[in-house]
């Protein structure tokens, strides 16, 4: 035993010799020498080529390079230490291990992950290289909800693709896997359906864009401003302050009234005038609402309409139809309060009042009147009775004690 400890020792002691190193160095040479090189590349990427993509993204404003280099950064890092590692392998002298084609698989393997793994980073929302492409090439608008659809699409995609090219590299049969993940999506289908309807709802209401986050639509007798549109539901913010989260599977199938999308907002309603209005009044009312509408510069030009309309129940009405310059609801309620004003002082100009309604009641048989009508005279009130309880049965008073 001790003679085996002694011959172990003297083993390692000669590899520490610089005799033995310089013997073998012509061997390990190749293998030393390119492991450092990549080392130091390693270096000098992480420490002068970020700083040059920063660079380049202040001066030129491209934030889709800097986000291309972020998200292979570390993928690149991890693949220059695994190629270090094969390089000082393979290039050794150490033949059972440097021929072996385990190493080979090892390297194609982790080269296949290092660009999975930058291609997922990409296909997060916040990198915006996809989706400048999506915008640049194919022309449509993308917003935060698209965004969110094709970065989980992607990296799915991603996982699945990683998984199919590291089996194939090993020599596994992917074909068995593919077929399971068909029966799979099969049975979570069928399980998940409602879910899927929810999804796919979703789908429609990315592509079509019925409406976008901020909006204010109505739907399924809830009315509000939208705030979150998820894979599941949208939230509505009605203006009570509530969040009504409504399936996707039924935004999907019913009517939607996009409140925002509307270029101008209608006005109109009925103007009504006592019957004691005179036809001139009448004509010079219309004719001057007729005018403000056309010189106002909160209504549009086209789609006026201010006639004299019919004759109501206790009003002569007049019918007014404009439209209001306004991109949202607060400016349509301060162009709408400007244009009652006006109309309110062109009815005050022309002498004339807004009816109310009213009605006259017409007996067929006239009432009696006498010549002297005697007035009604009502009793007077009575006066309050009193009462002497001092003599009464059963009340007995004591005389106070004297101090």
């Amino acid at each position: 035993m001790s003679s085996l400890l002694s011959s172990a020792t003297a083993r390692a002691s000669a590899l520490l010799t610089p005799e033995f190193w310089a013997a073998l160095w012509p061997e390990w040479k190749a293998s030393v020498l390119i492991c450092a090189f990549i080392l130091i590349f390693r270096i000098l990427y992480r420490s002068f080529i970020l700083h040059f993509t920063e660079h380049l993204k202040q001066r030129y404003h491209y934030d889709f390079i800097d986000d291309f280099f972020k998200a292979f950064n570390k993928p690149v890092q991890a693949f220059l230490w695994i190629l270090a590692f094969y390089s000082f392998i393979v290039l050794s002298p150490m033949d059972p291990l440097s021929n072996h084609i385990t190493f080979d698989r090892i390297l194609r393997s982790s080269l296949a992950v290092c660009l999975i793994w930058g291609v997922y980073n990409l296909c997060d929302a916040s990198h915006g290289v996809i989706m400048l492409l999506l915008k640049k090439r194919s022309g449509l608008h993308i917003d935060e909800t698209i965004e969110g659809l094709v970065s989980a699409v992607g990296h799915f995609l991603c996982i699945i693709l990683g998984i199919v090219m590291v089996a194939d590299e090993w020599d596994y049969d992917i074909t068995a896997f593919v077929a399971s993940l068909g029966i799979g999506a099969i049975a979570i289908a069928l399980a998940a359906k409602d879910s899927l309807a929810n999804i796919f709802g979703s789908i429609v209401i990315i592509t079509e864009r019925p409406f976008v986050k901020g909006d204010w639509i109505s739907a399924n007798n809830v009315e509000g401003i939208v705030e979150l549109i998820s894979f599941r539901s949208t939230c509505v913010r009605t203006f009570y302050q509530e969040l009504v989260f409504i399936p996707n599977s039924l935004l999907s199938n019913t009517p939607i009234i996009n409140y925002t999308r509307r270029q101008k907002y209608r006005i109109q309603f009925l103007l009504g005038l006592t019957y004691s209005t005179t036809r001139e009044q009448m004509e010079n009312v219309c004719l001057q609402i007729r005018q403000l509408c056309e010189t106002m510069d909160e209504i549009h030009n086209d789609g006026i309409d201010v006639n004299f309309f019919e004759f109501g129940d206790s009003s002569l009405n007049i019918r007014i139809v404009c439209y209001a310059k306004a991109d949202n609801n607060s400016v349509y309620l301060r162009v709408r309060e400007k244009f009652n004003l006006a109309i309110m002082k062109i009815v005050e100009d022309n002498g004339v009042s807004c009816a109310f309604p009213s009605r006259s009641i017409y007996f067929e048989t006239p009432i009696p009147q006498t010549a002297n009508p005697q007035p009604v005279v009502f009793p007077a009130e009575k006066q309050p009775v009193t009462f002497d309880l001092r003599n009464a049965k059963g009340v007995h008073i004591e005389k106070a004690p004297e101090k």
